[in-house]
């Protein structure tokens, strides 16, 4: 029993309550394996690591502090959006059924969601009556924030680059823009860019490549000390052997095929969507 009257149980209480919330945004925030392989990770130069991730080889953990962390950037996106509205800005979220606007390919197993679209005043007085993307970012203090406002964006925030090129290629969407937010003073930098379809493009065939090859792509580096190897959650898989998760998108048996589903060869059958993370007796991991 805990008597608050004692400095000593106040802070056995502050650690309790800290390491219950630390548990409980572990899980409150994890979402699992993305079905998909997202727009927002084609910028990953490791093909090998775009392929684990959507073969659900393993499932990368996050403690409570770095699942808030993430959580950051979805609870801006309000903020954005009611900033650009405040100045006069014509900003749609969704789509005409209500739902983020959306962006698919490789018989859907390759896609992304945008951030938004919208339509600058006329007291701005652009050239064109034209819809522009909107991408909304934070950064902590740092050169990772601080890049944006010098350099292009292909170079401060290369996945993010890749992320909104995509976008734009497959939406017929020309600008975007970028709005980043500083976490620890709450600085705002804007950017305009032009975006490049043909990237864009290139990138949507690099997801068809990744997503259709039956065997691992090459790694990008036969030296498991290089530091993006190092620190990269499937080196063991990808380097030592380790053994993979086991569900059916981690089997030699499965396939994806068309509307996003996928297909087993040992059963010759479509897989139950509720089936896939389960896996079998009969798994051959890849």
């Amino acid at each position: 029993m805990l008597n608050l009257s004692n400095p000593s149980d106040r802070e056995k209480l502050e650690d309790l309550l800290s390491e219950d919330v630390n548990r409980f945004c572990e899980t409150y925030y994890e979402q699992g394996h993305r079905n998909h392989l997202g727009a927002s990770t084609l910028g990953e130069p490791c093909w090998r690591k775009l392929w684990y991730q959507f073969r659900w080889v393993k499932q990368e953990r996050f403690d409570g502090r770095m699942m808030r962390l993430f959580n950051v950037g979805h609870s801006a996106e309000p903020r954005f959006v009611a900033y650009l509205k405040g100045i006069g800005f014509d900003v749609k979220e969704f789509d005409e059924d209500g739902k983020q606007f959306r962006i698919s390919g490789a018989m859907g197993h390759y896609g992304g969601s945008l951030d938004g679209m919208c339509k600058a005043p006329e007291r701005y007085q652009l050239s064109e009556d034209i819809i522009l993307s909107l991408s909304f970012k934070t950064n902590g203090t740092g050169a990772g924030y601080a890049k944006v406002a010098d350099e292009a964006l292909s170079k401060a925030k290369p996945m993010h680059w890749s992320q909104e090129c995509q976008y734009g290629y497959k939406t017929g969407i020309k600008y975007c823009i970028y709005m980043i937010e500083n976490k620890n003073d709450s600085d705002i930098t804007f950017k305009v860019i032009e975006l490049d379809w043909n990237y864009g493009a290139q990138l949507e065939k690099k997801a068809s490549e990744i997503i259709f090859s039956k065997e691992p792509p090459p790694r990008i580096s036969e030296n498991p000390s290089l530091f993006d190897c190092k620190f990269c959650v499937y080196s063991g898989i990808c380097h030592k052997g380790e053994p993979v998760e086991v569900n059916c998108r981690s089997c030699r048996n499965a396939k994806p095929i068309e509307d996003a589903q996928w297909y087993c060869h040992k059963f010759e059958m479509t897989i139950p969507s509720d089936f896939i993370a389960k896996g079998c007796e009969h798994h051959n991991g890849i």
